[in-house]
């Protein structure tokens, strides 16, 4: 079913709403801004709210940003993302075939195929967001294999400090819990603020997150996060969705 993008865009800004009355509760200074974020990789129902919040706490003055999520299609290597996405708003986003070849080149990634269908369905859950609330110009995505080299990782966190200052970096991942928590809420954001601030081979993705944020000499802040057993799902449910920003 085809939505209209004024139907979209009533829906974020409904988010935008809710996020900009849940952010004065945390007393963020007024020149507060961030410009690395952690937001969840699902459905609008449990994480519209996360994700307002996540793209208006970024840096506006930036109009560039790098997202990177994480895929299993091929596991060995980094993709950069070549997909024309749009039209949202009556825009398409699309790199340059130059700016994509010399970016896979300097982060030793692979540029992706059209059969690498993953790529596209991350960014889709993204781009009404950007639109309504990102300023961005320019974006790039790039999603980490679960086995990339230490090799390409470590490219990936060069360019990113070389270009810190133009880019806001989102980071697109869901927390995985090692077995369903039974403790209270504030333990529980305890038990994952520990996990997205270790560094871990199995975790490539929330490895870069925290290298990242040592490069700024940054803590993460979690912002809210969703347990959705809290809305009726099954309680065995390991999965939270969350918004940090650093």
């Amino acid at each position: 079913m085809h939505i209209a993008p004024e139907i979209i865009a009533e829906q974020v800004m409904g988010y935008v709403v809710w996020a900009a009355q849940l952010i004065p509760t945390l007393k963020p200074s007024a020149k507060k801004t961030y410009s690395v974020a952690i937001i969840p990789q699902g459905p609008h129902f449990y994480t519209g709210l996360l994700q307002a919040a996540g793209y208006l706490l970024l840096d506006s003055k930036k109009k560039k940003v790098l997202i990177i999520s994480q895929q299993s299609e091929d596991i060995k290597h980094i993709l950069v993302d070549n997909n024309v996405y749009g039209p949202i708003f009556g825009q398409y986003i699309k790199s340059s075939s130059n700016k994509i070849t010399k970016f896979a080149r300097e982060i030793d990634a692979i540029i992706s195929t059209s059969q690498q269908k993953l790529l596209a369905e991350y960014i889709n859950f993204q781009l009404p967001f950007l639109r309504v609330i990102s300023t961005s110009k320019e974006i790039l995505h790039i999603s980490i294999g679960e086995k990339s080299s230490k090799t390409s990782l470590n490219k990936v966190l060069k360019w990113i400090k070389n270009h810190k200052k133009e880019y806001n970096i989102v980071f697109l991942t869901n927390i995985e819990l090692i077995q369903a928590a039974k403790s209270k809420k504030n333990d529980e954001q305890e038990k994952i603020a520990k996990i997205i601030q270790t560094s871990s081979e199995k975790k490539p993705l929330l490895t870069l997150f925290q290298k990242t944020l040592d490069s700024q000499k940054k803590r993460p802040q979690i912002i809210a996060y969703v347990n959705p057993a809290d809305f009726g799902k099954a309680t065995s449910l390991t999965t939270r969705y969350i918004c940090a920003v650093g």
